[in-house]
């Protein structure tokens, strides 16, 4: 029903005239009266149908009649943001389509889960199609709430570690996935018709022909930032860390325990990833690196490399060690680590590869890799492990791959992305905004679905639990996410129009059964994170705003902290679960290290005006920052204004304040620094900018992580911290008595209180 606001405070008699019309109404009931549409409002309730469609029950008018005389003053429009969840018979249950017109837009979602939804019906809500829901989410309570910024280290072999590994799967599913994998591999041999071939190489050719080359060496600054020294580094050299942050000065001491590791690949890493092992062996990272000449800046365009120029391409597979201290506890090795096997071929540059996400222990001796090459296709092969040869390393040059998968001989068609779905499937992403399943034995396209109409940029698969539900993310359109076993009838979409022109921005978290993105907007150069649950797509959560523009994600298969990288060379981390599980507490984020490069032209060293074709210049690493207050900017700025409009109103209603001069007032102040418009953004040196990043996919070494700088630099990091498990608090089933003590620790104000202006809709990030 639409009433007129002025009709709102007005007194009606018990006999109501419903048999006139509007057009029958005597002008002179109009005038005085304007027909703007900003005169009426809209009543959120359902209008009843009956069999007169003027009718209107009794009990609608309690609220305008009076038993006096006098006229009854408006109440006060309840506060619409209510704690309790919309009643359903089952949390499962599809919600009807909104029948009220104001709740029918194109961009709100309309649904049962809200942003101040309590966790205990948020965890019912999330994940309905798990019967012991409840029991496994207080687990992950246990097991991660009280870290706020990084993960614990967890104690082998202990139960903890296996709920870490399993997630929401089955206690056998690891061992499970390791028999299916055997017997399709037999299988699989059997069934070709043409093996993986390669021949073994010189390291001098290797390095020559196909790996990038960096010349001389890169000063580095370390340490503290009142005391940094200079160390020099070189292609394929190596700096240990202690658990300071610090670079290890005596490898002999036995006090100081190794933290990580600061390597030179002598190039740009533009993908990366850690082999999943089954074993507590030592742990292999595969890096695609390009040369620095790829993405150089030219004065003359004809000057740059040709794409037949760029037909030489490799991914190296570093090995790093570990050991046990006198604790049991494992931590990196003092030995440094080294390359221990180069995968060489001429079909272009690496631009995306993936490891196959099934773990496998080191009795195989065989595992599975994807690259997409330079040359639009899409390539598996075999990578065989060798004990024996990790101390030499090997170097070979591939012939013919296991499988190749090309995409269809249309016009300007080319493969974008891919995802591994299990050991058998791969979703590829193409130019045109379709997605096709392959089979990988036999190689066959079994389907291929058009869902956005521009290039998608990321794809990325709900594994293992909904492996064939994927989130799409294209170059402009909407973040959608698809069921494969049923793509033409169950797929939803993010209402906020996207601009995606970077890859690596999208992450799935299969504790918590969402995606990790940046925030959906038009506006291409956008700082913030969010997080949606794949229940609830549509519905996006703040996470965290980093400074810079986000340019790679990586969230942890075995625990649910997030690694974010930025334009600026800052690296961020924190507690996704945290930040989710109560919308009141007050959370932090933690800057791990900020990476700055310098080129020579800066230094003095080069002549301004000559190409940067090469590396050259040095960089300088900063650390030990403290924790920041994970605040929402855009939901700070309503707050703002909301405070602004409450003082207005107080100020109205009391009316103490009249001759005083509004300039003056400091609440009226605080209004001119609200801005809804995007913040301006820095341009860094694009070789100071984080280019990957990895977390550890394997139980025994999940809090380790990688980082890959423009400069050619990599950091290996163990973020692991002591784990407490003596003050670590039982949360199982007590969901209602965790959120009442993060409610009487905070002091700020309140989510409704702070938000009560916002709109349900979504709003813009754009800033």
């Amino acid at each position: 029903m639409r009433l007129r606001k002025s009709n709102q405070e007005k007194r009606f008699d018990s006999v109501l005239f419903t048999g006139i019309s509007d057009g029958e109404q005597e002008p002179s009931a109009r005038k005085g009266q304007e027909l703007s549409d900003e005169e009426f409002i809209v009543d959120v309730s359902q209008e009843q149908d009956g069999q007169n469609g003027h009718s209107i029950d009794v009990q609608d008018l309690s609220d305008l009649e009076s038993g006096d005389d006098k006229q009854t003053e408006p109440q006060r429009k309840k506060n619409r943001r209510s704690w309790a969840p919309n009643p359903v018979n089952s949390f499962a249950q599809v919600q009807p389509y909104p029948t009220d017109p104001s709740q029918k837009w194109t961009r709100t979602y309309v649904g049962p889960v809200k942003r101040w939804t309590r966790l205990e019906h948020l965890v019912h809500y999330w994940f309905s199609n798990k019967e012991n829901r409840k029991d496994v989410f207080s687990e992950f309570m246990e097991l991660w709430f009280n870290y706020e910024l990084l993960p614990p280290r967890l104690l082998q072999g202990s139960e903890q570690i296996e709920r870490a590994r399993n997630g929401w799967m089955p206690d056998n599913f690891t061992q499970g996935l390791e028999d299916k994998f055997c017997r399709w591999y037999e299988r699989y041999l059997g069934s070709r018709s043409k093996p993986q071939s390669s021949t073994l190489i010189e390291k001098s050719k290797a390095l020559r022909c196909f790996l990038p080359q960096a010349e001389g060496e890169m000063s580095v600054l370390l340490g503290h930032i009142s005391g940094q020294k200079e160390y020099s580094i070189n292609q394929g050299g190596c700096i240990s860390f202690s658990e300071s942050g610090l670079p290890i000065e005596d490898e002999h001491d036995c006090e100081v325990h190794s933290s990580g590791w600061l390597l030179d690949v002598g190039g740009i890493v533009l993908s990366m990833g850690w082999a999943p092992i089954n074993d507590q062996a030592g742990q292999l990272l595969a890096m695609a690196v390009v040369p620095h000449s790829d993405q150089a800046f030219y004065m003359d365009p004809n000057d740059a490399p040709k794409a037949t120029e760029m037909k030489e391409g490799s991914i190296q597979i570093w090995k790093f060690e570990a050991e046990r201290d006198s604790q049991g506890i494992i931590r990196p090795a003092r030995i440094s680590p080294k390359i221990v096997q180069a995968i060489c071929f001429h079909w272009g540059r690496v631009r995306r590869m993936q490891w196959c996400p099934v773990p496998l222990s080191t009795e195989h001796r065989i595992a599975l890799l994807a690259m997409l090459c330079g040359d639009g296709k899409l390539r598996l092969i075999e990578v065989k492990r060798d004990p024996e040869r990790d101390s030499t390393g090997a170097f070979e040059e591939l012939e013919d791959p296991m499988i190749t998968i090309e995409p269809p001989k249309e016009h300007t068609l080319e493969i974008n992305c891919f995802a591994w779905m299990n050991m058998n499937r791969i979703a590829v992403a193409y130019s045109d905004g379709s997605v096709a399943v392959w089979s990988l034995s036999p190689c066959q396209q079994l389907q291929r679905h058009p869902i956005h109409s521009s290039p998608i940029m990321e794809i990325v698969s709900s594994y293992p639990s909904n492996p064939f539900i994927i989130a799409t993310m294209p170059m402009g359109g909407v973040f959608t996410l698809t069921d494969l076993n049923r793509p033409t009838a169950e797929k939803t979409y993010h209402g906020n129009p996207l601009v995606s022109l970077q890859p690596n921005v999208l992450a799935w978290s299969d504790h918590l059964g969402g995606f990790a993105s940046i925030w959906p907007t038009s506006f291409p150069g956008t700082s913030t994170i969010s997080f949606v649950q794949s229940q609830v797509f549509p519905l996006s959560r703040h996470i965290c705003t980093v400074e810079g523009q986000t340019t790679c994600l990586a969230m942890g298969i075995c625990h649910p902290y997030l690694l974010v990288g930025s334009s600026d060379g800052s690296v961020w981390t924190l507690n996704v679960l945290r930040k989710i599980a109560s919308h009141r507490e007050k959370t932090h984020k933690l800057k791990l290290f900020q990476h700055e490069y310098c080129p020579q032209a800066r230094l003095g060293t080069a002549n301004e005006e000559e190409e940067q074709t090469s590396r050259g210049g040095a960089c300088r690493i900063l650390h030990g920052f403290l924790p920041q207050v994970n605040f929402h900017p855009l939901g700070t700025r309503i707050a703002k204004e909301s405070r602004v409009k409450r003082a207005r109103r107080e100020k109205k209603k009391t009316r103490k304040l009249e001759d005083e001069d509004l300039s003056e007032d400091p609440v009226e102040m605080e209004e001119d620094d609200i801005t809804m418009v995007p913040a301006p953004i820095v341009v860094h040196e694009p070789l100071t900018r984080i280019t990957a990043l990895s977390w550890n996919p394997n139980a025994e070494f999940s809090w380790w992580a990688a980082a890959a700088m423009g400069s050619g630099l990599v950091r290996v990091m163990d973020l692991g911290i002591e784990d407490a498990r003596g003050k670590t608090k039982k949360r199982r089933g007590q969901f209602e008595s965790t959120e009442q003590e993060l409610d009487e620790d905070y002091d700020g104000p309140t989510y409704e209180e702070d938000m009560e202006e916002e709109s349900d809709g979504d709003v813009d990030m754009a800033e």
